[in-house]
């Protein structure tokens, strides 16, 4: 088997273009998990097909110069949420916290049945500033996908204990051969968003205007908390490493499901992407279903993905803490 792989590392591009698009939908199915719904791309530059050492333009590229025309006018810096989409993000006030202070997550992703990564989440309170909660989340392919796609991923966020708003996101993007690094500086009281993203080639930074910014991980916990009801929308303006992404989900129904860990009463959730900064929005939350346990928790037990050939899973495997397996079950 690893004489096979070994050949399609070294085959033709489209053999490549095909293992970055599958670890593309990994890394999605994992960051779909943490937001619980559904931008795909939430952890950074993920394209939706082709070689994924090529980043997305950070901004819209100009046209071709033509005699007698003025070239366009540059995207406004820092940038704003068009009218229309701002319009259909509400506010949100959180719900009861749907972790512990320690708990961890253990997630297991496998494209059709193969076990390819796994993802831990951590949520804990620090012991010098008890007032707010940090999520971590690390990425880690197995010894079988590294011969395809090797990644290392790690994201920490901070946020309020009571209202949940984020200070920040850091994030260490490290695949294949590539490492960056971004740290994006949320300010709400003055409505402003940095990113700033650090690699071999130099820093590079863009601003937007934003009055309800969230990071993945503090977007996560503020939608998990909600009241879901079936047939409701919610929408989130979030920001990742290099991104901006307005996503939603619609609740369809509520239906039992079985993980290895047992058996579950769960929500039934579809995603879309509303808007993305770049300007291209991603295929990947087309054929995306997310289930999450129906109790008060709101776990997020499976996310499914259509890929190239079959689909991707990441299912939770593991919650630190007997009780949190037995609660998710009621």
């Amino acid at each position: 088997m690893t004489g096979i792989a070994r050949k399609h590392v070294a085959g033709p591009r489209r053999a490549n273009a095909r293992a970055g698009a599958l670890a593309s939908i990994i890394v999605a199915a994992f960051m779909l998990m943490i937001v619980a719904t559904g931008a795909g791309a939430i952890a950074g530059p993920i394209p939706a097909s082709g070689p994924s050492d090529s980043d997305p333009p950070a901004e819209p590229q100009p046209a071709p110069f033509h005699k007698h025309r003025h070239l366009p006018t540059p995207a406004p810096t820092p940038m704003a949420l068009p009218p229309e989409v701002k319009a259909k993000v509400p506010a949100y006030k959180p719900g009861p916290i749907p972790f512990h202070d320690g708990e961890q997550l253990i997630y297991q992703a496998s494209w059709v049945g193969i076990p390819a990564a796994q993802a831990r989440l951590e949520f804990h309170k620090p012991q010098k500033n008890p007032s707010r909660w940090t999520g971590e989340i690390w990425i880690e392919t197995n010894p079988f996908a590294d011969l395809f796609y090797k990644m290392r991923d790690y994201m920490r966020e901070s946020m309020a204990d009571d209202t949940l708003h984020t200070s920040g996101v850091y994030l260490v993007q490290h695949e294949k051969s590539r490492l960056n690094y971004y740290d994006v500086t949320i300010d709400r009281p003055a409505q402003m968003v940095t990113m700033t993203k650090k690699n071999h080639k130099g820093t590079q930074s863009k601003e937007f205007i934003a009055s309800d910014p969230w990071g993945p991980i503090s977007g996560a916990m503020m939608a998990l908390t909600q009241n879901l009801e079936p047939g409701k929308t919610y929408a989130f303006d979030v920001f990742s490493g290099s991104q901006r992404y307005v996503f939603a989900f619609e609740v369809e129904k509520r239906e039992k499901i079985h993980l290895a860990i047992g058996d579950f009463d769960a929500w039934r959730i579809v995603p879309d992407v509303w808007y993305v900064s770049d300007g291209l929005l991603r295929s990947q939350a087309h054929g995306t279903v997310l289930w999450i346990s129906a109790d008060e928790r709101h776990l997020p037990l499976r996310i499914e993905a259509q890929a190239f050939i079959g689909y991707v899973r990441a299912d939770l495997i593991k919650i630190d803490g007997k009780g949190g397996v037995e609660s998710a079950q009621k």
